[in-house]
């Protein structure tokens, strides 16, 4: 018999909000210490803590996905949130870029390796909807950091060693929160499988459907295709852009708004829509529409930018559909993948670290090309460029989207 003490909706929320509080933090250092670095040594240093820190989730995303006991323990998964709090408290008192780089390296390291963790956890509450798990999980990191943004406007930004002694606590605070519900999660996952085993079930019932830790057979253990994972690294290539594209266009272009306007605008049409939203979508066919429509709203957002590069209404009407494209296609890609590992009886910690590999590397290319293109345009000046290469690829996207990646999901894992 199971515990009747343990409560789904309690541990989810305790791992909600740890991941707003250290959402919070990541929102109040980053901009502090990219300003800061590229006040003191250079652009190209300043985006290298960008690129570290995506690196380094990639790097622990590929570890993780190797060596499942990383994401698959509560004391593993909150000593690697531990890490990423200590590397970037250390980043308050390095004198050189090139260690803040390697720091923030290490502290991307400890996401990777944490946030797999995190979602294979939250898997394992059979209770409650799929949809709504990895939706309200997108809820609370938006909360997180609009909380972050609003305490960067009153932390006193001459004082690194506060920002960052803040971000540690975000981080304890965190580790502790996810923890306990871990143990709680784990505790009650082992009194499932023993009750399993103990009746002799051997059939899938409505129960057990979203179970993660069944051992496949050989014939049944598979990846999903390549095009799937490469889908989810451009399409957050392309959702980083407003922390290159458009903090540099609209000093430039639209200098009539605040350079914030995109990151609160982008955070509250999240907050607003993204349970509404993807509380639609129930079958597996709605999620690939999702994915399509995610798509499609980068391909609007980006053709506005063409259409109308100086203007401040076009820039507040991209940034909104920029963050609509995430709300469809972030929670409908993690159902689809936890639906996938459990068809052929995979293990789940493993595809999500696989998953968050990819979007990583699309989050560490995107950092970078990001001012790469904007630097081009300028230089051949023409301002619509950048925005219509961004344009042109999410298109492309659109109509992999439509049959290509659903016919090739759908047919992987066949016995």
């Amino acid at each position: 018999m199971q515990n009747p003490k343990f409560n789904p909706v309690f541990n989810a929320y305790l791992i909600y909000i740890g991941v707003a509080i250290a959402s919070g933090g990541v929102a109040l250092y980053t901009p502090l210490i990219v300003s800061e670095t590229g006040q003191h040594f250079s652009g190209f240093w300043a985006a290298s803590i960008l690129f570290g820190l995506n690196l380094g989730r990639v790097i622990g995303s590929y570890l993780g996905g190797k060596y499942s006991t990383l994401a698959n323990y509560p004391w593993s998964v909150s000593g690697n949130i531990l890490l990423e709090g200590v590397a970037l408290y250390c980043m308050a008192f390095l004198p050189q870029a090139w260690m803040l780089a390697l720091f923030a390296l290490l502290a991307g390291l400890g996401s990777g390796l944490s946030f797999p963790g995190l979602k294979n956890y939250l898997l394992k509450l059979r209770e409650l909807d799929q949809s709504s798990l990895f939706s309200r999980l997108a809820f609370a990191i938006r909360i997180g950091l609009v909380g972050g943004y609003l305490t960067a406007s009153w932390v006193p930004h001459d004082s690194l060693n506060l920002v960052f002694l803040i971000v540690l606590i975000t981080f304890i605070a965190y580790g502790i929160f996810m923890l306990v519900a871990m143990r709680s999660i784990a505790e009650h996952e082992q009194q499932y499988l023993s009750q399993q085993t103990l009746s002799g079930q051997t059939g899938t019932s409505t129960s057990a459907i979203y179970a993660t830790d069944r051992v496949a057979s050989p014939a049944q253990v598979t990846k999903l295709p390549l095009l799937f994972y490469l889908s989810n690294a451009v399409f957050w290539c392309f959702a980083v852009q407003p922390m290159i594209g458009f903090s540099l266009h609209i000093p430039k272009f639209t200098p009539e708004i605040p350079v914030s306007t995109p990151f609160w605008l982008g955070a509250l049409v999240i907050i607003f829509f993204q349970i509404p939203v993807s509380k639609r979508a129930i079958r597996t066919r709605d999620h690939f529409l999702f994915l399509q429509i995610g798509y499609a709203c980068l391909f609007a957002s980006f053709a506005l930018m063409v259409g109308l590069p100086h203007s401040a209404a076009a820039v507040i009407a991209s940034a909104a559909l920029l963050s609509f494209g995430q709300v469809f296609y972030g929670p409908s890609l993690d159902v689809l993948t936890a639906r996938f590992a459990n068809k052929v009886s995979a293990d789940t910690g493993k595809l999500m670290s696989q998953q968050m590999l990819y979007q990583s590397m699309g989050s560490m290319i995107g950092s970078l090309t990001g001012g790469v293109l904007f630097d081009l345009a300028q230089r051949w000046h023409w301002p619509r460029l950048n925005w219509l290469l961004l344009a042109i690829a999410s298109l492309v996207m659109v109509l992999l989207s439509h049959r290509k990646i659903p016919d090739l999901y759908r047919n992987t894992g066949k016995n």
